[in-house]
This record gives C-alpha cells, structure tokens and sequence, in this order.
C-alpha cells in the first residue's frame, strides 16, 4: 500500500479528531436536552415499596404493599414514614395502580426486599406471577419470597417490638440465621429456578404471625397491636399444590437443598442429656449413578453448653461426652433426612431434588414422574470443631 504524503495524512487526522468532538458534542447536547425534558420524580412523589403481599381471591388477586413515605419537613430535612395499602384487580399491575391512585405516588418495586405469598397465590405458575413485577416494576430477583397461613398484609403491617419495619425484620432473620434452625432464603430467581427444574419443588420459609407474650411500652403507655414474626417451618411448593414441613424437618431439608446454611443444633442423647450446638458449616453432597442416589452431608458445629448428668465437670470441644454427643446428632439428622424422603415419596413432591440430580445424569432419557423408583440413602456426619 503507497504511503500517504505528510500532508495528506495530517488532513485525514484532522477529520478525524474533528468528527470524534462533533459525536461527543451531539451525544452531551442529547443528554442535557432529555435530561430537561425526562421527569425525574424526586423521593416525595413516589413510593418506595420495601415489602409486597400477593393473595388471590375468587376472581382477583389482593395486592397489598408495605411503602416508605418521605415527606419534606421544615429546614431542608426531610422525614419518613410506613404505609400498607391493599387493593383488588384482575391482574396485579392494576392491583399496583390502584395503589398508586390511593397514595396519589408512583409505587417503585426497584427497593422491594421482601415477598409474602399466600399459600393460595403459588398455585399460579412462577412465571407468570413474577415476570410482570420484574419486567414493569423492576422487582429485584434478588427479593426473598417467603410464604404465610395468615393474610400477607397481617405480616406486611404487624407492628413488631423493635423499630424496623416488618419487611427488614424478616429479611434481617434469613441472611443472618436468626431463626436459629438454618433458615432458607430464596431468592425470586431461586424459585423460578426449583419450579422450573425437573424436580419442579421448592422450599419456602414459612412467616408465622403471633401476638406478642410479652410486648414492649410505647411512650404512650398502650401494648396492644404488638405481634411477633417467627420463621421455622417451610412451605413445600410443587406441581400438584403445597404443604407444610415442620421445623425438624425443614432444618436438615435445608441443609441438604441449600449451601451455607448456619443456624442451631439441639441433640439429646439416649441417656437423657441435651447438648447444644452452633452449626458452622453443612457441605451437602447428593451424587446419582443409574437410577440409585446417594446424599452425603457433612456439618461442622461448635459446641455451646450441656445440661444433665454428661454436664457435671468442665466440658471442651474434644471431651468425649461431646463427641458422642455429635454422632448422636448425626444419627438424628440422618433419620430425619429420611422421613423427609419418606415424606417426599408419600405426597409425590420432590423437595429433596433427587429426579434432577438423576436428570443431570441420564438427560432426556429419564422419564417424567419417576421419584418412586429412585433408590435412596444418605450419610451424615457431624464434626466439632476445636477452639480457635
């Protein structure tokens, strides 16, 4: 190729500097003009929705929506507050709208955290249920979808005895264990991914809503109206409907569908002493070959205190009273990982996920509905981790 003369090429650089500053010229002037023009609704026009009840009625779904309101005050200092409103529609876009016209603000699901479902509302498929709050309302995936016996807006507007709204209370409870039984945290995106998958299940926490047994003063003196959210059970959701797992149950199900699960380990040994223990880690492991599978769970625990006979003395994490203590905690999470199974085969809900571990194997070939014939076992063992 000839090579251009040095006049020519500084005349082709400096078109091209030239059309480089035109672009970056347009583009800013495109900026400011929509910047200008596009409303930008401040923080005290809109909703901020932190927490979103769904419940389904005969012919409608009951939307409900716990918000915080930030209102101006005097000073340049603004304040806020929080606000639950229900309404019924066809669809849940005009169950928000109809919101929307209450509060006369724009609700924003962009700084939802929480879902409460109804039991009622997961015999609507997944998708369709979650997809128009994701694609119109920018609802996080990364939204905690929890279910309640109770009606979603009871949890949403439940006046607990700390200052936090409901919502972060239980959000708080699932990332930090607080429950004290390795609580399950799903994401929106987790459960389209168990509902999609060939198990078809998913575990959900389960919010129970109690009066408070012993509620705190307010500066006005009443105790009324205090309730308390507690999360122990599950939900189980599948295709043919949705029950509920007990606490036993629902830990070590956790522990073996879910990674990183803490929480807490109570044992009591055949000859009557309980021992308690703080699990640091459970590591399952579920391995298929042909039509037979094996689940493996290891835990890690650290151990917290004795009572009764095995108590008497000083107690170490390598006393033998302690290891035994931590077999028999094996054995138990063992038998009980087995009425889980016993369970899954009795209601053809495959909460354990044992038909995709299969799948992954034996891919399309697996033919649908075959939890029955999947040979079962599992192994646990439970280890105590030294001081320090």
């Amino acid at each position: 190729m000839p090579k251009l003369p040095r006049s020519a090429a500084a005349r082709l650089r400096d078109r091209f500097f030239r059309t480089k500053w035109l672009v970056m010229l347009v583009a800013a002037a495109v900026l400011v003009f929509f910047g200008r023009t596009t409303d930008m609704r401040s923080l005290t026009q809109s909703a901020l929705v932190i927490g979103l009840g769904i419940d389904v009625s005969e012919d409608a779904f009951v939307v409900s929506t716990l918000s915080v309101v930030v209102s101006g005050g005097t000073g340049g200092t603004s304040t806020q507050s929080f606000a639950v409103h229900s309404a019924e529609g066809a669809t849940l876009s005009e169950g928000l709208d109809k919101i929307s016209q209450k509060m006369g603000l724009l609700v924003s699901l962009s700084h939802c955290n929480v879902l409460v479902l109804s039991k009622e509302a997961f015999e609507i498929d997944g998708a369709e249920l979650f997809s128009p709050l994701v694609v119109s309302y920018s609802l996080p995936e990364q939204a905690a979808v929890t279910a309640t016996e109770a009606p979603p807006s009871d949890v949403l507007a439940a006046r607990t005895g700390t200052t936090v709204a409901s919502t972060y209370l239980v959000q708080s409870s699932l990332i930090q264990n607080l429950g004290g039984d390795g609580l399950t945290f799903v994401t929106v995106k987790d459960y389209l991914a168990d509902t999609l998958s060939r198990s078809g299940s998913v575990n959900l926490p389960l919010i129970d809503v109690a009066e408070a047994e012993h509620p705190p003063e307010g500066q006005d003196g009443k105790t009324e109206g205090v309730a308390e959210l507690t999360m122990g059970r599950n939900l189980v959701v599948f295709e043919g409907g949705s029950f509920v797992i007990e606490e036993e149950l629902a830990q070590v199900t956790t522990m073996l569908v879910r990674n990183k699960v803490l929480g807490r380990l109570s044992v009591q040994t055949p000859a009557g002493d309980r021992f308690e223990f703080r699990v640091l880690n459970a590591s399952p492991s579920v391995e298929a070959d042909g039509m037979s599978v094996h689940a493996a769970l290891d835990v890690t625990v650290s151990f917290m205190e004795a009572q009764g006979a095995s108590a008497e003395g000083k107690l170490s994490p390598s006393s033998e009273a302690v290891r035994a203590a931590a077999d028999d905690a094996a054995d138990m999470l063992k038998e009980r990982i087995l009425a889980c199974h016993r369970l899954s085969l009795e209601t053809g809900a495959d909460f354990l996920h044992l038909e995709e571990a299969v799948y992954r194997k034996a891919g399309y070939h697996l033919p649908k509905g075959c939890l029955d014939d999947i040979a079962f076992d599992c192994s646990v063992t439970v280890k105590v981790k030294e001081a320090g």
